[in-house]
């Protein structure tokens, strides 16, 4: 005897409900949710506090028509914004704080559907915080039992077709629901039309599509693979699905299926690695990478005077690597921040500005500055706002300025850094060439080398787990745009890490430091004849050499296996032979 039985599900409620509004109450209303704003994975969402939406992203909410309903909001620090209704013309005001919250109430209307909810505040909505309120005769929206996971997961709905472990899906109409979908639908319509040719079938079904919809499915053709480690949900479902979804729930998930593109998920291997969707290559980004050669020359000996420097925070999708772009946050759009130079007993006047399409609040934090912060506390800039401040130049010395924005360590991986000199007295010594140069990490959701878009990621960056390590910004930025000189030339390089993590040994493969002004102290004698010296996260150094051969010579942290992350970069040298110091053939094969 055949079985015919619809897909199971699963759903896990969090136990924690927390009140609509503490201390608050409303008159004549039906329905109350509570929201917060959050940051996750680089993306920003609303985050259910309330009810059944407690812990949900984005939750879609639900009423009947007529009903009144409020909806506050709590900003959870991340920028400013608010919650939208435009079908209504309903909104809360904007909240600018950690903790503010604002409610609005309105009456839904009397029509059946959905209603569109949004953070309205600059592109807010383009990164995610937007959702959907259903409108339903019912008030709600049909769900499955309770369950729990292993781990206390979020509600999740799987819907597994057999044959293999497939790909991550969301499917559209059902929250947080995730499909993990097999090679293809064959069998299953296979399945259908042999259903429909059988003597004993009595539906109104004509073809396999319509079949499906009936939600009259094979018990067996949707059950749980064994899924490595790592898979969508692997330990959720039960080894065969015996519980039922609702009608509509099962038509929006074989609508889905049956919508995805050809080669949308592939066959899985033998191995029984879980298939993936590649992305396309992106080379969209705009060019961050900063030159570098492009800073102000040497002041010399002169009268301290105000200087001003003008900083404008932006967030911009920037070029990572060849085929992947990276959400930069940056200083005047590029990495690392502007190079500023003033003498000691200057005032610096900082102009600290933040565009009006910037998502989060900015600041900056100079390393240089006498005072609370650096600087950080009277420069927490709204999108769109300008703040300023002075500051005398007490010390001598080469210091990094970032960004100092909660959480400073996400803000300063995104971009956010650069060097400010301050010269001694009198100047430094003359050089033919002088280069500034910056390390940093980033950690991108994606794997190294993985193309299309990458969003951040904040729990390898919590863990210290970059994908990428980069010099000026970008992966093998220094390749693209190297430090030039010519044989016989003095050079210097104004050397900082970002970071925010990781020290450096900062090396150049083929030279030899002739002087190391070690954590740049400009006013100490420097070291001398030194091979490769360590950089701390939001330290600096300053070192001089002369090259004396010409060639290729490589910019390294020599802990080397950060070259494979592309940080490399090329000092490139032309000039006459010089076989006194070095002569021999090249040979292939070299690392170098």
């Amino acid at each position: 005897m055949k079985l015919y039985t619809r897909f199971s599900a699963l759903m896990i409620l969090l136990g924690l409900f927390i009140t609509a509004c503490a201390g608050a109450s409303f008159q004549n209303v039906d329905k109350e949710y509570v929201l917060t704003t959050d940051l996750r994975d680089g993306r920003l969402v609303f985050l259910g506090v309330s009810d059944e939406i407690n812990g949900m992203e984005n939750p879609t909410l639900s009423a009947k028509p007529g009903e009144r309903i409020t909806v506050t909001l709590i900003n959870g620090g991340e920028g400013e914004h608010d919650v939208t209704f435009p079908e209504v013309n309903a909104s809360t005001k904007v909240l600018e704080e950690k903790g503010e919250e604002s409610s609005v109430t309105f009456t839904v209307p009397s029509i059946h559907g959905e209603m569109e909810y949004y953070d309205s505040v600059g592109n807010h909505k383009e990164l995610g915080m937007w959702g959907k309120l259903l409108v339903t005769e019912s008030g709600e929206m049909a769900m499955p039992a309770a369950n729990t996971t292993s781990n206390g997961d979020p509600a999740v709905i799987a819907a597994f077709q057999k044959g293999a472990c497939g790909s991550c899906h969301e499917i559209p109409g059902i929250p947080n629901a995730v499909g993990v979908v097999a090679p293809s639908l064959a069998d299953a319509k296979m399945t259908a039309e042999e259903h429909i040719a059988d003597a004993a079938y009595t539906g109104a079904a004509t073809t396999s599509e319509e079949y499906l919809h009936e939600s009259i499915l094979e018990p067996n053709l949707f059950i749980a693979p064994k899924c490595p480690t790592g898979a969508c949900v692997p330990d959720v479902m039960p080894a065969t699905l015996a519980e039922s979804l609702t009608t509509d729930e099962i038509n929006a998930i074989v609508t889905y299926l049956n919508g995805l593109p050809e080669g949308a998920y592939i066959e899985a291997t033998t191995s029984g690695e879980s298939a993936t969707i590649p992305q396309e290559p992106d080379n969209s980004g705009v060019d961050i990478i900063r030159e570098p050669s492009d800073l102000p020359g040497p002041i010399g000996d002169r009268e301290p005077q105000v200087v001003r420097i003008d900083l404008e925070a932006t967030e911009v999708i920037g070029q990572l690597a060849d085929g992947t772009t990276y959400t930069y946050w940056t200083f005047n759009n590029q990495v690392p921040g502007p190079f500023f130079r003033v003498r000691i007993g200057d005032t610096i006047e900082v102009h600290m500005k933040n565009s009006g399409s910037s998502t989060m609040n900015h600041s900056v934090d100079f390393h240089a500055v006498t005072g609370p912060g650096g600087g950080a506390v009277m420069t927490q800039t709204q999108p769109g706002q300008e703040t300023v401040f002075t500051a005398k130049a007490l010390n001598a010395g080469l210091f990094v300025y970032h960004c100092a924005t909660p959480m400073v360590a996400d803000h300063i991986s995104n971009g956010m850094y650069g060097l400010i000199l301050v010269e001694p007295e009198g100047g430094l010594p003359p050089v033919d060439r002088e280069f500034y140069v910056m390390q940093g990490e980033l950690y991108t959701a994606g794997a190294f080398g993985e193309q299309g878009h990458q969003m951040g990621d904040t729990t390898k960056l919590l863990n210290e787990d970059p994908e990428y390590f980069v010099f000026n910004g970008a992966a093998n930025a220094l390749v693209q745009k190297p430090l030039k000189a010519n044989v016989g030339e003095s050079v210097r390089i104004f050397f900082g890490v970002g970071g925010p993590n990781f020290t450096s040994s900062f090396h150049v493969i083929g030279e030899i430091f002739d002087r190391v002004y070690d954590q740049a102290s400009l006013t100490s004698a420097p070291l001398t004849d030194v091979q490769t010296t360590l950089v701390p996260p939001g330290g600096a150094t300053m070192v001089e050499f002369n090259v004396e051969v010409p060639g290729n010579f490589i910019l390294v942290d020599h802990a080397l296996s950060r070259l494979q992350r592309g940080l490399a970069g090329y000092l490139v040298v032309e000039g006459d032979p010089n076989p006194e110091i070095i002569n021999g053939t090249p040979s292939s094969g070299s690392g170098h």
